[in-house]
C-alpha cells in the first residue's frame, strides 16, 4: 500500500480522468444513477467555478499510473450527504487501498460541511459492501428497488385519491415519516425534500400515505412512506400515482421499498413492477472525524462538483 496517496479536490484539468473513469465506477446513490444519467463533464466545469457550489464535492486520488475518482452529494442544509459514486469499480482496482483513502476523504469533507453522516446504498453482495464495512459503515437498513417499463396504460386509477402536497403538508409529512420509519433509521436519514411534486393520500384528514416522485431523462424514481392504517388502499394509491406520470410511457419507473414498508409489494407485482435491485442502506457518522482532517494528510481545501451518476439511460446497471 503506498505510504501517503493524495485525495485532493477535483482541479479542471482532472477532466479527461474524470472524462475517462467514470464509466467504469460504481453508482452508490440510486436517486441520482435511475434518473439523472451521466452528466459528468458539464457538472465538473461548472462546479470549478469559484464561489460556486452545486452541492457535489469530488476527490481525485493518484498513485503513479493509478487513478481514481469519487464523489458525494450534500447540501448547506441537510444534515446527511451521501456518496454519488466511486470510479473505478473495485474489480477493477489493484486492492481497496484508494477506495478506503477515499472514502476517509468524503467523510471528513462531509463533516466539514455540517453533514452528520454519510450514507451509501451498495449491493450487499458485493466487494463494495464489504470495504464499506472496512471503512467503519453500518446497515442501517435494506431497500429493494422495484422497476416498471416504460408504456403500459393504468386502467380505472381514481387520481381524485391523491393530491399534491403544499407548503403547509410539512408538519404532517414529517409526522408520518416519524411514525413509520424506525427509529435507528431516523438518525441517519431525513425525509425527501417536501415541496417538490409530492402526492398525499389523506383519510379522516390525516396523511396515511406520502409519495415522492423525482423525475429525470432516464428515469422516474418513486420513495414512498404508508401508514399500516393505509393498507387497504396501496394499490389504489399507486395506480393513481402512475396514471399521472406522463414520462412513464417512455421512461422506466423504479420505486423504492425500504424493509419496513414491505407491504408495497403485492401492489407492485400487481402493477407490472418487478424486483430489480436489493441494497443495504449504508451509514457512517462524521462528527468523529471532523477533527481528524489535520492528521489525515488528505489536502481538503476548496472544493469542485460534477454530477455523474453511473447508469445507461436504458436501464442497465453500472459496470
Amino acid at each position: 500500500m503506498p505510504s501517503s496517496p493524495e485525495a485532493r479536490p477535483f482541479l479542471p484539468i482532472d477532466v479527461p480522468l474524470v472524462r475517462r473513469l467514470t464509466p467504469h465506477g460504481v453508482s452508490l446513490d440510486s436517486l441520482t444513477s435511475l434518473t439523472r444519467g451521466i452528466n459528468t463533464i458539464e457538472g465538473a466545469v461548472w462546479g470549478a467555478v469559484p464561489l460556486t457550489d452545486l452541492g457535489t464535492p469530488t476527490f481525485v486520488l493518484r498513485d503513479g499510473d493509478n487513478e481514481y475518482v469519487a464523489q458525494f452529494r450534500h447540501k448547506g442544509n441537510e444534515q446527511h450527504a451521501h456518496i454519488v459514486f466511486i470510479a473505478p469499480d473495485l474489480d477493477k482496482c489493484d486492492g481497496d487501498w484508494a477506495w478506503l483513502h477515499l472514502l476517509d476523504a468524503m467523510v471528513v469533507a462531509a463533516g466539514k460541511r455540517g453533514a452528520v453522516t454519510l450514507n451509501a446504498e451498495v449491493d450487499d453482495t458485493s466487494q463494495a459492501f464489504e470495504t464499506l464495512r472496512q471503512a467503519g459503515f453500518a446497515v442501517y437498513a435494506r431497500q429493494e428497488i422495484w422497476r416498471r417499463e416504460p408504456g403500459g396504460t393504468i386502467r380505472n386509477a381514481n387520481r381524485e385519491l391523491l393530491r399534491p402536497e403544499t407548503e403547509g403538508d410539512a408538519f404532517g409529512i414529517n409526522s408520518l415519516y416519524a411514525n413509520v420509519v424506525p427509529r435507528m433509521v431516523l438518525q441517519a436519514d431525513a425525509p425527501p425534500a417536501t415541496g417538490h411534486g409530492g402526492l398525499l393520500y389523506e383519510r379522516d384528514g390525516r396523511i396515511l400515505a406520502y409519495l415522492s416522485v423525482q423525475e429525470g431523462k432516464c428515469g422516474v424514481y418513486i420513495q414512498s412512506f404508508l401508514h399500516p392504517e393505509g393498507l387497504d388502499q396501496a394499490e389504489a394509491i399507486l395506480a393513481a400515482v402512475l396514471s399521472t406520470l406522463s414520462r412513464a410511457e417512455r421512461v422506466p419507473v423504479y420505486f423504492s421499498v425500504r424493509s419496513y414498508q414491505d407491504w408495497w409489494r403485492r401492489s407492485l407485482n400487481a402493477l407490472g413492477f418487478e424486483s430489480w435491485a436489493s441494497q443495504a442502506v449504508m451509514v457512517k457518522h462524521t462528527a468523529s472525524r471532523i477533527g481528524l482532517a489535520s492528521k489525515s494528510g488528505y489536502k481538503l481545501d476548496g472544493a469542485a462538483r460534477i454530477v455523474p451518476p453511473i447508469i445507461d439511460c436504458d436501464g442497465r446497471k453500472a459496470s
